[in-house]
Parts: structure tokens; sequence; C-alpha cells
């Protein structure tokens, strides 16, 4: 399943058959505020599918280390925003900053703690001062049940964490951290942790 995952058509039909493209629509909905004229960076784009259910008026910029999937959004979103093959280092920071938000949408759990600290604080950097961090991954916690256990397992990356490991990493670089747990988002069994995370605390 992960080789057939890796081709970004069959990915996204993956995502919106198992209502996970729509959890992430719908998690941006109920915990991100997205104004007009907003800019976005939104890390690990994939695809580029949510820039189609973000507001009008936004400048986003989908970036990827995946030339399939940037060259696909390329070619089917270009006209929403701005897609880019590179990874999310200081440069991209110096180069694309600042911005009101940054998006992770189903990234940190591919990324080991030590890098993940590393992407966090150049998040951090990227953003103004009144500026968002929004993440969104899949997450263990207790009792849950062994399809959604079993879909974390066999996920493309093995860093899926529970709650207190996406907020402790988090909290090492945002002084507040705001995390939500949904259960009832996506057609089959699956929990998502959802961050909010500012750099000052309030």
């Amino acid at each position: 399943m992960k080789q057939f995952l890796k081709h970004p058509a069959i990915y996204q039909l993956y995502q919106e058959v198992g209502g996970f493209f729509a959890a992430r629509i719908r998690a941006i909905r109920d915990y991100l505020e997205i104004r007009p004229g907003a800019r976005i960076i939104d890390i690990g784009c994939g695809p580029g599918h949510i820039v189609r259910h973000l507001p009008r008026g936004i400048d986003y910029i989908g970036l990827d280390i995946d030339r399939p999937s940037i060259d696909y959004a390329s070619a089917r979103f270009g006209n929403c925003g701005c897609f880019q093959m590179r990874f999310f280092d200081a440069a991209a920071v110096d180069e694309l900053g600042p911005v009101d938000i940054v998006m992770m949408n189903g990234v940190m759990h591919h990324i080991g703690d030590a890098d993940l600290e590393a992407t966090l604080v150049n998040a951090k950097a990227a953003l103004k001062p009144h500026g968002v961090l929004f993440t969104l991954d899949g997450c263990y916690v207790a009792g849950q049940s062994w399809i959604d256990k079993w879909l974390l397992d066999n996920d493309r990356s093995a860093h899926v964490r529970d709650e207190a490991g996406y907020r402790r990493l988090l909290g090492r670089v945002f002084g507040r951290v705001d995390m939500y747990i949904r259960d009832d988002y996506s057609r089959l069994p699956y929990t998502f942790a959802i961050g909010v995370a500012r750099g000052d605390r309030v």
C-alpha cells in the first residue's frame, strides 16, 4: 500500500475515500481562522488539493520535497497559489516570510524529534508576531479501535505520536499550544491530533 500511495493521484483518492482529506478541511474550518489577504506557507503540501478549499484572496505557498507532487500541484492549482519543491529551511524562511499562518497537514508524524524541532523553529521564525502554526496528524490514544490503531501502525511514517508527544514537541518551541483530539472526522475509524501553536503565551 505504501508504494501505491507515492503516486499523487492514488494518494489523493485514498485520502478522499477514507475521509482523511475531508478531515483536513473540517479541522481547518473548526480551528483555524484565515482572514482575507492572509499569507500562508503549507509545509508538505503534497498534490496541492487543499488550496481549493481555502478562502479566495490569500497568498498561498505550498512546499514539498516530492517532485511528482509539486509538478501535479503546479499543473492543476498553479492559478491558486505558488508551489515549490524545496526544503523548509532557514533560506526558505528568509525568502518567503513573514507569513500569517504555517500549516503542516499530516507532516509531523513523518519527522523524527530532532529534525521536527528544527522545522518548528523555522516555522516560528517565518511567522509574523501574532502568526499561527496549524498542525494535523494521526494520533494514538488509549482504547482506540483496532482498525484505528492498525491504520496508524501501517502509516507511511514511523513517528506517529500520542497527544502528549505532539504537545511536548510543539511546546519546546512555541509559548502557547492548544491541542484538540478528534475521532469523528473521517469515514474510517481514525484519531486526529490538531495543534494550534503561537509564539508567545497569552
